[in-house]
């Protein structure tokens, strides 16, 4: 089913809107004497600001070329719905946009030296070691956990080798207070620290422990689960194999691996993995519970210095946690992979994809999904990190909590700051001490239904200080709510884009900056594919552009209606007059492609070009570029 569904998809994003097609730009800028491809940041005077160590090629290349945001938005929507279910390849795809462009299974069989021996060396066994599971009806069960051993029992694999030159250097509590509780006191020991870990080595070594577990889970399905749980303590830590009933799995420390055949079960434990780097949990069936206890320490599917998985293949499940969780990683992996079921997901921080140096990914295939955080998750990447979260299919609600006052703004103190649902986000520190970190990349991408996207600032495809934010929603009539620096925007040298691919669509930003607006060496998008659209718009928004800023809106198709309040709007920009600002450019730029539209603004009409009138009340400047166009 999910397969058919893929190719549908893929069918009707090749037949939207081109990918390529931007005559319609020409056609609004030729009024200022510009073309598409003229709109774009002067890097040599934008370098001289700085601030951007760790920045990743991903970045640069959108930054360099913003209309190439529109085609790498299709190719990532077909990419992911091909491998919603394939934890190697989405694991591949993200390291590779941090810079670790590892690709283990490209040539040959990356787990062949754990399988293969030579007739004159017996093939190792931890379950005939330790003589459990013994049977014929078990022997599917014993052959995947010994294949799953021999490589965790390899102390020379390349991500045990990675690991343990971070441990030499720092404690997984340490990193988890600085990121988690924003102990800022080893600002300088993490410079220090990051050229001196091998990440490429590390997510090399995470992709073999992927395709091993994805291994497993194909197979359990023909496996027999014996009538008892039964317990399997190695010196790499303790393996659980559950039954096909329901199941209760506590522990002070999270196992090493845990396999269950069906029921539904309760998962309940925090922590660190006592031995190896690695917990993971292959849940077959069942409406489960994933608990994380401790607030103090990563929960369930959340990673420090290591990997967590869980791969849960049927069910309506609970996820609950605080941090760290649901598919987070700090100089590690967390994943998260739902095949089927209406899941809840709940956490307060660094949780549903959520990567800071490290890689969080939460795939859910497909059921009606609720997913509430508060701050810092759902498709969320910090400096050198790239979270994921991904969604095949299901009427979805992507919660980051607003309504309750709890990590208020700085820009407005009645609001939260989200950083939540396809956010990029660095360190910025020109203002305090020069030591700037470029943000990572975070990318939401929902494929099917009809979505709800709630949230306070700096969220929707959204960026931040040299990072990427990209929201991706292919299919249904969605609902995108926030306030400030929301749905394609950003501040200070970021990417933020939102591109909707179909379905009547209603947008809503209460404050500022939003719905396609840059600031400050940004570029804010919003491309929107086809449909009939509502937008109720703040200022700085549908194309606005600011302080050298890039604000690109686009709507290709439908009759839509656009509702706005503040003056920066529907094609419009303000030039900065600061220093060498005021002789670099600014953009804002309006496209609504066909359909019979409703404005409320009186220069805004159907079958029509404008262009914006000047901040400069002498509207001389030349540098300051505002035009819109309906067709």
């Amino acid at each position: 089913m999910r397969s058919i569904l893929a190719l549908l998809l893929v069918s009707f994003t090749l037949n939207s809107a081109s990918a390529d097609d931007f005559s319609l730009f020409d056609s609004a800028l030729v009024q200022v004497g510009l073309s598409y491809n003229q709109v774009r940041f002067d890097q040599d005077e934008m370098a001289n600001w700085g601030g951007d160590r760790w920045r990743t090629n991903y970045f640069t290349m959108f930054h360099k070329n913003p209309f190439k945001l529109p085609k790498y938005g299709q190719l990532n929507l077909h990419r992911f719905s091909n491998n919603v279910t394939n934890v190697t390849a989405l694991l591949s795809w993200a390291g590779a946009r941090i810079d670790c462009p590892v690709h283990r299974g490209l040539i040959g069989d990356q787990l062949e030296r754990y399988i293969s021996y030579p007739d004159s060396i017996p093939k190792p066994s931890i379950t005939r070691d330790k003589n459990v599971l013994p049977g014929e009806e078990f022997s599917l069960l014993r052959n995947e956990i010994d294949l799953f051993y021999s490589l965790i029992a390899d102390t020379s694999h390349l991500f045990i080798t990675a690991v343990k030159e971070i441990e030499k250097q720092i404690s997984r509590q340490q990193l988890f207070d600085y990121f988690v509780e924003e102990n800022e006191k080893l600002d300088r020991f993490i410079e220090e620290l990051v050229p001196r870990v091998d990440f490429s080595r590390l997510f090399a070594g995470a992709q073999d422990l992927a395709e091993v577990l994805k291994r497993m889970t194909d197979s359990l399905e023909l496996a027999t689960f014996p009538e008892a749980k039964t317990e399997i303590m190695t010196e790499r830590g303790l393996m659980v194999i559950g039954t096909a009933k329901s199941d209760n799995y506590e522990y002070p420390v999270p196992p090493l691996l845990i396999l269950d055949g069906g029921g539904n079960d309760v998962y309940r434990f925090s922590g660190y993995p006592q031995s190896y780097p690695l917990s993971a949990i292959i849940d077959l069936s069942g409406d489960d519970q994933y608990i994380s206890t401790d607030s103090t320490k990563p929960g369930i599917g959340g990673a420090v210095m290591g990997m967590a998985t869980i791969i849960d293949k049927a069910g309506d499940d609970h996820y609950k946690g605080w941090a760290l969780t649901q598919g987070a990683g700090i100089f590690g992996v967390g994943i998260v992979l739902d095949y089927q079921g209406n899941d809840i997901y709940a956490s307060e921080s660094y949780a549903q994809g959520c990567g800071a140096f490290g890689i969080g990914i939460l795939a859910d295939s497909s059921g009606n999904d609720s997913l509430y955080c508060i701050i810092a998750s759902q498709g969320f990447g910090y400096s050198k990190g790239c979270g994921l979260l991904i969604n095949f299919e299901g009427d979805d609600k992507y919660i980051a909590e607003d309504s309750v006052l709890i990590n208020p703004s700085s820009q407005t103190k009645e609001h939260n700051s989200s950083l939540a649902q396809g956010v990029g986000f660095g360190k910025r520190a020109d203002y305090i001490d020069g030591h700037s970190w470029a943000g990572g990349v975070g990318i939401l991408c929902d494929m099917k239904g009809e979505d709800l996207y709630s949230a306070g600032l700096f969220a929707q495809g959204c960026a931040y200080w040299f990072s990427v934010g990209l929201l991706l929603d292919g299919e249904g009539d969605d609902t995108y709510n926030g306030v400030w620096y929301v749905q394609g925007s950003g501040a200070h040298f970021a990417v933020g884009y939102l591109d909707d691919f179909g379905g009547n669509d209603k947008y809503t930003a209460s404050m500022n900056m939003a719905m396609g607006a840059g600031h400050d060496f940004t570029i804010g998008y919003l491309n929107e594919r086809s449909g009939n659209d509502t937008y109720f718009a703040p200022n700085l928004s549908l194309g606005g552009g600011n302080a050298n800023g890039m604000g690109i809106f686009h709507d290709h198709l439908g009759e839509d209606v656009y509702i706005t309040h503040g003056g920066t709007t529907l094609g419009r920009a303000n030039v900065s007059k600061k220093g060498a600002r005021e002789f670099l450019q600014v953009f804002g730029i309006f496209i609504d492609g066909d359909g019979n539209d409703t404005y409320n603004q009186p220069y805004a009409k159907n079958h029509a070009r404008w262009i914006s009138p000047k901040t400069d009340p002498e509207g001389k400047n030349p540098y300051e570029i505002g035009v819109g166009i309906d067709w």
